[in-house]
C-alpha cells in the first residue's frame, strides 16, 4: 500500500477541529499519481477481456484530460459530468477530470430522461462525458432546453486522443476544493448535489489501507495469515466492483484499490452466474454487496458446497446479515472476513462492524471508523444524549461533505460547527456500538408510541423466509397509525404468516412495534438510487 503510517491528528476544517490522517495527500490526483508510479506494471482495470496496468490507465487519463482541455475548454475548477456504466471508460474519465483539477459530477444511469435533464440543467457543466448508449438519453432532450458539450467515449475513443499528456502532480488544488458531486437518492425530497472534497475522497482511500493494516496486525497477533502481507501479494489480487459507480459505496471500493495497489474488476450489472465464474477463477480477493446479492449468489448458482480460499473480504451495506446467511457464507468462503458498513453520500463510512462481532451484535452497524466522531442528540435541541437513548445521529470528521451544491440553506440545516446532522435516528450502547432505528421523517406514531421502521426491518431481515422487507405506517382510526410490512419472500420457502412474524419478533421487539399487517410483493418499489419508496407503499396499501 502507498503509506504505512495511519496515525491520526486534528486539523482545522472550516474553523473547527476535525480528525484526519496525519500523512495524506494534497489532492485526489496526487493520490492516483503516487499509486501509478509505485504500481506502474500492476494490473489495475479489468473489464471482460480488456486489461490495463496502472501505468497505462494513467497515460490514458492524462491524454483524455488534454483532449477535454483542447476540444471543450475544460480546466481547473470546471464541472465535468460523467454519465456512464461501470467500465474502464468511467474510471479513466474520473481520473482525467482529477488531472484537470476539475470537479467530477457523476449522474445516476438509471434516471429517466426527465430526471436527468433536471440534474444536467442544475449542474453547470462545462462538458459531459458519456458512453454511446447513455448519450441517447441526452440527445433526445431539445437543444433549447439543454446545451452541453458532450464527449462520447465509443470503441475508437483512444485513437482520437492526443499522444502526449502530463502525469506530474497537480498544483493549486487543495484538500478543501470539491473533487466530486454525487446526487442523493431523493427519498426525502428533491435530490441534492453533495459536494465531496479532496479530503473526503483521500480519507476514503486511506481508511481502506488502515483497515487492511489493522486486519493484518490482528491476524498476526493470533497467528493467522489473512490479507496481503507483502507488496508482491497484491499483484494478482483483485476487488470485484458490482455496485454502480454513481454510488459512494462503489467509489470507495475504487479508491481502496488505488491505495492498496490492487486491480479492479468491473461489471455493468449483478449476474450471479457471471460472478460465480469470476470467483471460481481464483483472482478475486474481495467484494462488497447487499445481503440479497449474497443470497442470490449462494442460492441461484452451484457455488454451495465449495470451499473457496481466494476470497479474503466480504463487505455489505447497513442492512443486517441474517444468521443463516452468515453461516452459509462462512462455509463457502472459510477464509473471508465479513464487514458491515454504514455511511451515506454526505459522510461515507461512518461506522463498521467487523467480523468478530457479527454474531454478538447482529443488528448493529458497528463503531465509528477512522477519523470519525459521532454523537446522538435530541433532534430538536441537539443536546447530546446518553447511552441507549434514541436520538439523531451526528457525525464529524474528514469524511463529512462541505455541503450541498447551490443550496446554502439546506447546508446550514445539516452542517453546524463541523457536525453533520444525518436525520438518521439511532442509539449507541455503553460499549460504543451504534444501532440504527430509522429516519426521523419515517417514524410511525402508534398511539403515542414511536416506532422506527429500520429497527423493525433489522429484525425481520434475520428471518430465514424473508429476502427483502420494508416497514411503513398505515392509518388506523383508533391508534392513529399501525405498523405494516411489505415482504419479498425467499424463493423456495413456505409462505410466511403475520402470526409467524409476530412470534419471531416477540422476544426482540416491544408489542407496539409488532407488524399488524403483512403484504407480499415480488419486489419492493425503489427509486433509481435503489432506495425503497415508502410513500408509495403507504398510498398503495392504505386502500387495501
Amino acid at each position: 500500500m502507498l503509506i504505512e503510517d495511519f496515525s491520526i491528528e486534528t486539523s482545522d476544517v472550516g474553523g473547527y477541529s476535525v480528525l484526519t490522517f496525519r500523512k495524506r495527500f494534497s489532492n485526489t490526483w496526487e493520490l492516483f499519481h503516487k499509486s501509478t508510479v509505485k504500481y506502474t506494471d500492476h494490473v489495475y482495470l479489468i473489464e471482460g477481456q480488456n486489461r490495463l496496468t496502472f501505468g497505462q490507465a494513467a497515460d490514458m487519463a492524462v491524454r483524455l484530460a488534454a483532449h477535454l482541455r483542447e476540444k471543450a475548454g475544460a480546466c481547473q475548477g470546471d464541472h465535468v459530468g460523467i454519465l456512464m456504466e461501470n467500465s474502464i471508460h468511467f474510471i479513466i474519465s474520473f481520473w482525467a477530470i482529477q488531472n484537470l483539477g476539475a470537479t467530477a459530477v457523476i449522474f445516476n444511469t438509471r434516471l429517466t430522461t426527465a430526471e436527468l435533464k433536471r440534474q444536467l440543467q442544475f449542474s453547470d457543466l462545462k462538458v459531459l462525458i458519456s458512453s454511446t448508449v447513455l448519450s441517447e438519453k441526452v440527445q433526445v432532450i431539445p437543444s433549447h432546453e439543454l446545451y452541453i458539450q458532450t464527449v462520447i467515449l465509443g470503441d475508437d475513443w483512444l485513437a482520437k486522443l492526443p499522444a502526449l499528456g502530463q502525469t506530474r502532480p497537480l498544483e493549486g488544488i487543495s484538500e478543501d476544493n470539491t473533487a466530486v458531486v454525487l446526487f442523493t437518492s431523493g427519498t426525502s425530497g428533491t435530490p441534492k448535489g453533495v459536494m465531496l472534497t479532496h479530503r473526503n475522497i483521500i480519507t476514503c482511500a486511506f481508511r481502506a489501507g488502515a483497515t487492511v493494516s489493522q486486519g493484518i496486525a490482528l491476524a498476526l497477533s493470533k497467528g493467522i495469515a489473512q490479507g496481503p502481507t507483502s507488496e508482491e501479494s497484491t499483484e494478482d489480487r483483485y476487488l470485484l466492483i458490482i455496485a454502480p459507480l454513481f454510488h459512494i459505496m462503489a467509489l470507495e471500493q475504487m479508491l481502496a484499490a488505488v491505495f492498496l495497489g490492487v486491480g479492479s474488476i468491473l461489471v455493468p450489472s449483478f449476474n450471479p452466474q457471471e460472478i460465480m465464474g469470476m470467483i471460481n477463477h481464483g483472482d478475486i480477493h474481495g467484494l462488497t454487496g447487499t445481503p440479497t446479492m449474497y443470497w442470490l449468489l449462494l442460492n441461484k448458482t452451484a457455488i454451495r458446497g465449495k470451499k473457496i480460499d481466494s476470497i479474503k473480504r466480504l463487505g455489505f451495506g447497513a442492512a443486517p446479515m441474517p444468521p443463516d446467511l452468515i453461516k452459509d457464507l462462512r462455509e463457502v468462503f472459510p477464509f473471508a472476513r465479513l464487514r458491515n458498513g454504514y455511511g451515506m453520500t454526505e459522510a461515507p463510512s461512518i461506522s463498521a462492524l467487523p467480523d468478530m462481532y457479527m454474531e454478538t451484535h447482529p443488528t448493529s452497524v458497528g463503531k465509528p471508523t477512522f477519523c470519525t466522531e459521532i454523537k446522538i442528540v435530541d433532534p430538536l435541541s441537539r443536546k447530546e444524549l446518553g447511552p441507549n437513548a434514541v436520538g439523531e445521529l451526528a457525525v464529524r470528521g474528514a469524511n463529512v461533505t462541505r455541503g450541498y451544491y447551490k443550496a446554502p440553506e439546506e447546508t446550514a440545516k445539516v452542517l453546524q460547527r463541523g457536525w453533520f446532522y444525518s436525520g438518521d435516528m439511532a442509539y449507541q450502547d455503553a460499549d460504543g456500538f451504534i444501532y440504527l432505528v430509522g429516519r426521523s421523517r419515517e417514524m410511525i406514531n402508534r398511539g403515542g408510541e414511536n416506532v422506527y421502521p429500520i429497527e423493525v426491518e433489522n429484525i425481520l431481515h434475520l428471518h430465514p423466509k424473508i429476502l427483502d422487507v420494508a416497514v411503513f405506517g398505515l392509518p388506523d382510526p383508533v391508534m392513529g397509525s399501525i405498523v405494516a410490512c411489505a415482504v419479498v419472500p425467499r424463493p423456495g420457502t413456505e409462505k410466511i404468516t403475520i402470526k409467524e412474524i409476530q412470534e419471531f419478533c416477540k422476544d426482540q421487539l416491544a408489542s407496539y412495534k409488532m407488524p399488524q399487517r403483512l403484504f407480499f410483493l415480488p419486489e419492493l418499489p425503489k427509486n433509481p438510487g435503489g432506495k425503497v419508496i415508502k410513500n408509495e407503499l403507504t398510498e398503495r396499501f392504505s386502500r387495501a
